[in-house]
């Protein structure tokens, strides 16, 4: 018989539930994630944007307000970021990065999203929907094959100086090209996205597929891989309840004791405590981003009953989820 672990014993899914979620009509206060780029560049206090499925600018065309530091969000768009000059903390999921200038890195739909501009950033930003290339099959199978657009792919690439120069120069003439008048500048900024993603799929390919993975590696990547695609499927209401760590351990292929001593070795934690730790961070952004009462959010994420989520909450971060909204 499967194991039940500690966390599970906080998620239990019935009928009388998802009518509870019916009745609350959860969906409505997902607004506040950003669910187009009119509505992230809004939340991110940035520029207006081009188009309603692509937009690029230069972090020199951002106003003063734009935001230092984000809360953790979502965002329905795809982002590649060229950083010239500066520096940020970068966070997607529980992966965390320090991007320094001379990097290119990547942001896609399934990504829970966190920044903070340690500098003055220089460099670009192209922002883009699933809309903008589906009507061009190069396009789309590069995006969609793409590692770094993966839910727990490495997402950051330091680019030498004269690979540098030469990514610069693509942006700059993609940059120009969305802004001309050509009636037909966002065909050609289609060629243009396909050019750069093509260069960052090269040095991509060089900088992490070449490395040599273990067995052990395997089994921490498909782990996080499993968790990330889960928490994302939760926030888009396609599963009924939490995943368990015996059912992941299934989906690996491997025994579930012998994960955790994998996983224990290579992160310092439990598969338990991981997904936990994944679990808090989901609701620490819709505690953030949305309007959505507690109760809600415990529902949302599988929980039993609110006081089941507060209690979980509690002991994970030190304080109740109505205190970390204040």
């Amino acid at each position: 018989m499967e194991v039940i672990t500690d966390v599970l014993k906080h998620y239990k899914f019935s009928l009388s539930v998802l009518l509870i979620l019916l009745f609350l009509n959860v969906s409505k206060h997902q607004s506040k994630y950003y669910k187009d780029i009119q509505s992230l560049l809004d939340g991110l206090k940035t520029v207006k944007p081009l188009s309603g499925d692509f937009h690029i600018h230069r972090f020199s065309d951002t106003p003063a307000s734009w935001v230092k530091e984000t809360s953790i969000f979502r965002s329905d768009t795809y982002s590649i970021i060229l950083l010239t000059k500066g520096q940020a903390k970068y966070k997607i999921g529980l992966s965390e990065y320090h991007i320094t200038e001379g990097s290119i890195y990547f942001q896609a739909p399934q990504h829970l999203r966190y920044y903070n501009r340690l500098s003055e950033w220089q460099g670009y930003v192209i922002v883009f929907m699933d809309s903008f290339f589906e009507d061009h099959p190069t396009l789309k199978k590069l995006i969609t094959g793409f590692d770094g657009f993966k839910i727990t792919s490495k997402v950051v690439v330091p680019l030498e100086e004269e690979i540098l120069i030469e990514t610069q120069k693509m942006f700059q003439h993609l940059y120009e090209i969305s802004y001309s008048k050509s009636v037909h500048r966002f065909d050609k900024a289609k060629s243009l996205l396909e050019l750069i993603l093509l260069q960052g799929t090269e040095h991509y390919n060089f900088l992490y597929q070449n490395q040599k993975e273990t067995k052990q590696n395997r089994i921490v990547k498909a782990f996080e891989h499993i968790v990330e695609e889960h928490l994302y499927d939760i926030t888009q209401n396609k599963v009924e309840k939490i995943i368990g760590v015996a059912e992941i351990a299934e989906r690996i292929n491997v025994n579930a004791t012998y994960m955790g001593e994998v996983l224990k070795k290579a992160t310092g934690k439990t598969p338990k405590e991981i997904l936990s730790d994944r679990i808090v961070l989901e609701a620490r952004s819709l505690l953030t981003n949305t309007d959505m009462a507690i109760n809600e959010i415990g529902y949302f994420l599988k929980f039993q009953d609110a006081s089941n989520f507060t209690k979980f909450f509690k002991q994970k971060t030190g304080v109740s989820p109505s205190e970390y909204r204040v």
